[in-house]
Protein backbone atom coordinates (compact mmCIF):
# COMPACT_ATOMS: atom_id res chain seq x y z
CA UNK A 1 0.00 0.00 0.00
CA UNK A 2 2.70 2.31 0.78
CA UNK A 3 4.80 1.71 -2.24
CA UNK A 4 1.40 2.41 -4.51
CA UNK A 5 1.00 5.57 -2.48
CA UNK A 6 4.35 6.67 -3.39
CA UNK A 7 4.19 5.33 -7.13
CA UNK A 8 1.54 7.71 -7.75
CA UNK A 9 2.37 10.76 -5.81
CA UNK A 10 5.98 10.32 -8.30
CA UNK A 11 3.47 10.21 -11.28
CA UNK A 12 1.75 12.95 -10.37
CA UNK A 13 4.05 15.80 -9.30
CA UNK A 14 6.82 14.96 -11.71
CA UNK A 15 7.09 15.07 -15.59
CA UNK A 16 7.65 11.63 -16.93
CA UNK A 17 10.26 13.02 -19.43
CA UNK A 18 12.63 14.07 -16.25
CA UNK A 19 12.01 10.64 -14.21
CA UNK A 20 13.13 8.91 -17.55
CA UNK A 21 15.97 10.56 -17.94
CA UNK A 22 16.85 11.65 -14.16
CA UNK A 23 16.49 8.07 -12.98
CA UNK A 24 19.38 7.12 -16.02
CA UNK A 25 21.47 10.06 -15.01
CA UNK A 26 20.83 9.05 -11.50
CA UNK A 27 21.76 6.08 -11.84
CA UNK A 28 25.21 6.51 -13.73
CA UNK A 29 26.48 9.44 -11.18
CA UNK A 30 27.15 6.81 -8.58
CA UNK A 31 24.55 8.43 -6.11
CA UNK A 32 23.80 7.42 -2.36
CA UNK A 33 22.09 8.75 0.07
CA UNK A 34 23.24 11.97 2.26
CA UNK A 35 25.84 12.35 -0.50
CA UNK A 36 24.51 15.82 -1.18
CA UNK A 37 25.38 16.95 2.67
CA UNK A 38 28.40 14.66 2.81
CA UNK A 39 30.23 17.01 -1.06
CA UNK A 40 29.17 20.11 0.74
CA UNK A 41 31.23 18.99 3.75
CA UNK A 42 34.42 17.61 1.81
CA UNK A 43 34.33 20.48 -0.07
CA UNK A 44 34.34 23.40 3.14
CA UNK A 45 34.81 21.25 6.14
CA UNK A 46 38.74 21.79 6.81
CA UNK A 47 41.16 19.89 9.59
CA UNK A 48 40.51 21.15 13.08
CA UNK A 49 36.76 22.19 12.62
CA UNK A 50 34.00 22.26 15.17
CA UNK A 51 30.98 20.85 13.72
CA UNK A 52 27.43 21.07 15.55
CA UNK A 53 25.29 18.62 13.29
CA UNK A 54 21.37 18.57 13.94
CA UNK A 55 19.25 15.72 12.75
CA UNK A 56 21.97 13.02 12.89
CA UNK A 57 19.82 10.81 10.82
CA UNK A 58 21.99 7.45 10.27
CA UNK A 59 25.68 8.78 11.22
CA UNK A 60 26.60 8.75 7.71
CA UNK A 61 27.36 12.39 7.50
CA UNK A 62 28.61 12.14 11.05
CA UNK A 63 31.18 10.16 9.97
CA UNK A 64 32.16 12.17 7.10
CA UNK A 65 32.52 15.71 9.09
CA UNK A 66 34.31 13.98 12.22
CA UNK A 67 36.88 11.94 9.27
CA UNK A 68 37.55 15.64 7.81
CA UNK A 69 37.76 17.26 10.95
CA UNK A 70 40.16 14.67 12.37
CA UNK A 71 41.78 14.46 15.84
CA UNK A 72 42.29 18.45 16.16
CA UNK A 73 38.32 18.92 15.82
CA UNK A 74 34.97 18.11 16.75
CA UNK A 75 31.73 17.16 16.18
CA UNK A 76 28.39 17.52 18.27
CA UNK A 77 25.34 15.92 16.59
CA UNK A 78 21.66 16.53 18.10
CA UNK A 79 19.59 14.04 17.55
CA UNK A 80 15.70 13.59 18.31
CA UNK A 81 15.17 9.85 17.74
CA UNK A 82 16.37 7.45 20.66
CA UNK A 83 16.74 4.62 17.92
CA UNK A 84 19.22 6.96 15.65
CA UNK A 85 21.06 8.32 18.60
CA UNK A 86 21.98 5.05 19.41
CA UNK A 87 23.01 3.71 15.70
CA UNK A 88 24.87 6.64 15.52
CA UNK A 89 27.00 5.89 18.86
CA UNK A 90 27.57 2.52 17.47
CA UNK A 91 28.62 3.42 14.31
CA UNK A 92 31.16 6.20 15.57
CA UNK A 93 32.42 3.41 17.62
CA UNK A 94 32.94 0.51 15.14
CA UNK A 95 34.75 3.49 13.34
CA UNK A 96 36.99 4.69 15.95
CA UNK A 97 35.57 8.11 16.08
CA UNK A 98 33.89 8.16 19.41
CA UNK A 99 36.48 10.03 21.14
CA UNK A 100 36.09 13.22 19.13
CA UNK A 101 32.51 12.94 18.35
CA UNK A 102 29.15 13.81 21.03
CA UNK A 103 25.94 12.47 20.33
CA UNK A 104 23.16 13.72 22.44
CA UNK A 105 19.42 12.56 22.29
CA UNK A 106 17.95 16.07 21.77
CA UNK A 107 15.69 18.21 19.48
CA UNK A 108 17.16 21.58 18.40
CA UNK A 109 14.09 24.14 17.34
CA UNK A 110 10.43 22.91 16.40
CA UNK A 111 9.78 18.92 16.71
CA UNK A 112 8.37 18.86 12.66
CA UNK A 113 9.08 15.33 11.48
CA UNK A 114 11.83 13.25 13.58
CA UNK A 115 11.67 9.42 12.11
CA UNK A 116 14.72 7.86 13.83
CA UNK A 117 12.97 6.16 16.98
CA UNK A 118 11.13 7.99 20.13
CA UNK A 119 11.68 11.50 20.99
CA UNK A 120 9.42 12.17 24.00
CA UNK A 121 12.74 11.92 26.34
CA UNK A 122 14.63 14.09 24.20
CA UNK A 123 15.92 17.24 25.59
CA UNK A 124 14.57 20.30 24.19
CA UNK A 125 17.04 23.49 22.94
CA UNK A 126 16.51 26.77 21.42
CA UNK A 127 18.77 27.82 18.51
CA UNK A 128 20.29 30.91 20.29
CA UNK A 129 21.73 28.16 22.71
CA UNK A 130 23.72 26.28 20.03
CA UNK A 131 27.59 26.74 20.93
CA UNK A 132 30.11 28.67 18.82
CA UNK A 133 31.34 26.29 16.17
CA UNK A 134 32.39 26.27 12.25
CA UNK A 135 30.26 24.47 10.26
CA UNK A 136 26.63 23.66 10.85
CA UNK A 137 24.90 21.58 9.11
CA UNK A 138 20.75 21.43 9.32
CA UNK A 139 19.07 18.46 7.67
CA UNK A 140 16.01 18.43 10.84
CA UNK A 141 12.62 18.24 8.49
CA UNK A 142 11.46 21.76 8.03
CA UNK A 143 13.08 23.23 11.64
CA UNK A 144 15.57 24.87 9.66
CA UNK A 145 12.94 28.01 9.03
CA UNK A 146 13.06 28.60 13.14
CA UNK A 147 16.85 27.41 13.38
CA UNK A 148 17.73 30.03 10.82
CA UNK A 149 15.79 32.66 12.28
CA UNK A 150 16.87 32.35 15.77
CA UNK A 151 19.94 31.72 15.46
CA UNK A 152 22.59 33.51 17.03
CA UNK A 153 26.02 31.86 16.27
CA UNK A 154 27.62 32.92 12.92
CA UNK A 155 29.34 29.83 11.82
CA UNK A 156 32.13 29.84 8.84
CA UNK A 157 29.63 27.61 6.59
CA UNK A 158 25.93 26.72 7.15
CA UNK A 159 25.02 23.76 5.17
CA UNK A 160 21.62 23.20 5.07
CA UNK A 161 18.62 20.32 3.60
CA UNK A 162 15.72 22.02 2.47
CA UNK A 163 12.11 20.79 3.12
CA UNK A 164 9.63 23.17 1.63
CA UNK A 165 6.51 20.80 2.01
CA UNK A 166 7.66 20.74 5.79
CA UNK A 167 7.36 24.55 6.33
CA UNK A 168 4.58 27.42 5.59
CA UNK A 169 7.32 29.58 4.17
CA UNK A 170 8.28 30.29 0.53
CA UNK A 171 10.67 27.93 -0.43
CA UNK A 172 13.18 30.35 -1.31
CA UNK A 173 13.30 31.72 2.17
CA UNK A 174 16.73 30.18 3.48
CA UNK A 175 18.07 31.44 0.65
CA UNK A 176 17.11 34.69 1.26
CA UNK A 177 17.52 34.07 5.81
CA UNK A 178 21.19 33.35 4.49
CA UNK A 179 21.76 36.74 2.99
CA UNK A 180 20.06 38.49 5.63
CA UNK A 181 22.68 36.92 7.91
CA UNK A 182 25.52 37.68 5.54
CA UNK A 183 26.46 34.21 3.76
CA UNK A 184 27.15 33.38 0.12
CA UNK A 185 25.90 30.23 -1.33
CA UNK A 186 28.45 28.72 -2.62
CA UNK A 187 26.88 25.07 -3.21
CA UNK A 188 23.89 23.55 -3.79
CA UNK A 189 22.66 19.70 -5.02
CA UNK A 190 20.53 17.62 -4.93
CA UNK A 191 19.91 14.75 -2.00
CA UNK A 192 22.12 12.28 -3.10
CA UNK A 193 25.22 14.84 -4.69
CA UNK A 194 24.34 15.70 -8.45
CA UNK A 195 25.28 19.39 -8.45
CA UNK A 196 22.91 22.07 -10.05
CA UNK A 197 23.03 25.51 -10.81
CA UNK A 198 20.68 28.27 -9.16
CA UNK A 199 18.12 28.17 -11.88
CA UNK A 200 17.77 24.14 -11.04
CA UNK A 201 17.87 24.97 -7.80
CA UNK A 202 15.05 27.07 -7.73
CA UNK A 203 13.15 24.82 -9.88
CA UNK A 204 13.58 21.75 -7.42
CA UNK A 205 12.42 23.82 -4.05
CA UNK A 206 8.88 25.21 -6.57
CA UNK A 207 8.15 21.83 -7.38
CA UNK A 208 9.18 19.94 -4.06
CA UNK A 209 6.39 22.51 -2.43
CA UNK A 210 3.28 19.91 -2.05
CA UNK A 211 5.67 16.99 -2.39
CA UNK A 212 8.85 15.82 -1.58
CA UNK A 213 9.98 13.20 -4.43
CA UNK A 214 10.93 15.70 -7.40
CA UNK A 215 13.27 14.86 -9.89
CA UNK A 216 15.08 16.66 -12.35
CA UNK A 217 16.40 15.77 -15.66
CA UNK A 218 19.83 15.39 -14.72
CA UNK A 219 19.44 13.46 -12.19
CA UNK A 220 18.78 15.71 -8.95
CA UNK A 221 16.45 14.83 -6.53
CA UNK A 222 15.06 16.42 -3.38
CA UNK A 223 15.59 17.83 -1.15
CA UNK A 224 17.82 20.11 -1.82
CA UNK A 225 21.34 20.76 -0.65
CA UNK A 226 22.89 24.09 -0.36
CA UNK A 227 26.21 25.43 1.53
CA UNK A 228 27.15 28.84 2.03
CA UNK A 229 30.17 30.71 3.41
CA UNK A 230 30.01 33.45 5.64
CA UNK A 231 31.04 36.87 4.01
CA UNK A 232 34.20 38.39 6.41
CA UNK A 233 34.23 41.17 4.06
CA UNK A 234 30.82 42.77 5.60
Amino acid sequence: MKLFYHTRNICRHNYLLDVLCGSCRYLSSSCRFEKGIISAHKQLTQRGDRVIIIGGGDGRTAIAAANLVGSDGKVWIFEGGDRSCLQISRLLDAKGLSSSCSVRHAVVGPLIDVYGGDCQEALSLSPADLPECDILELDCEGSEIEILRHLCIRPRVIIVEIHPFHFSEEPTWVFNRLQEMGYRVVYRSGHDGIEIDHDDCLELLARSRIYGGIMLKNGATTPVVVAAVLNLER
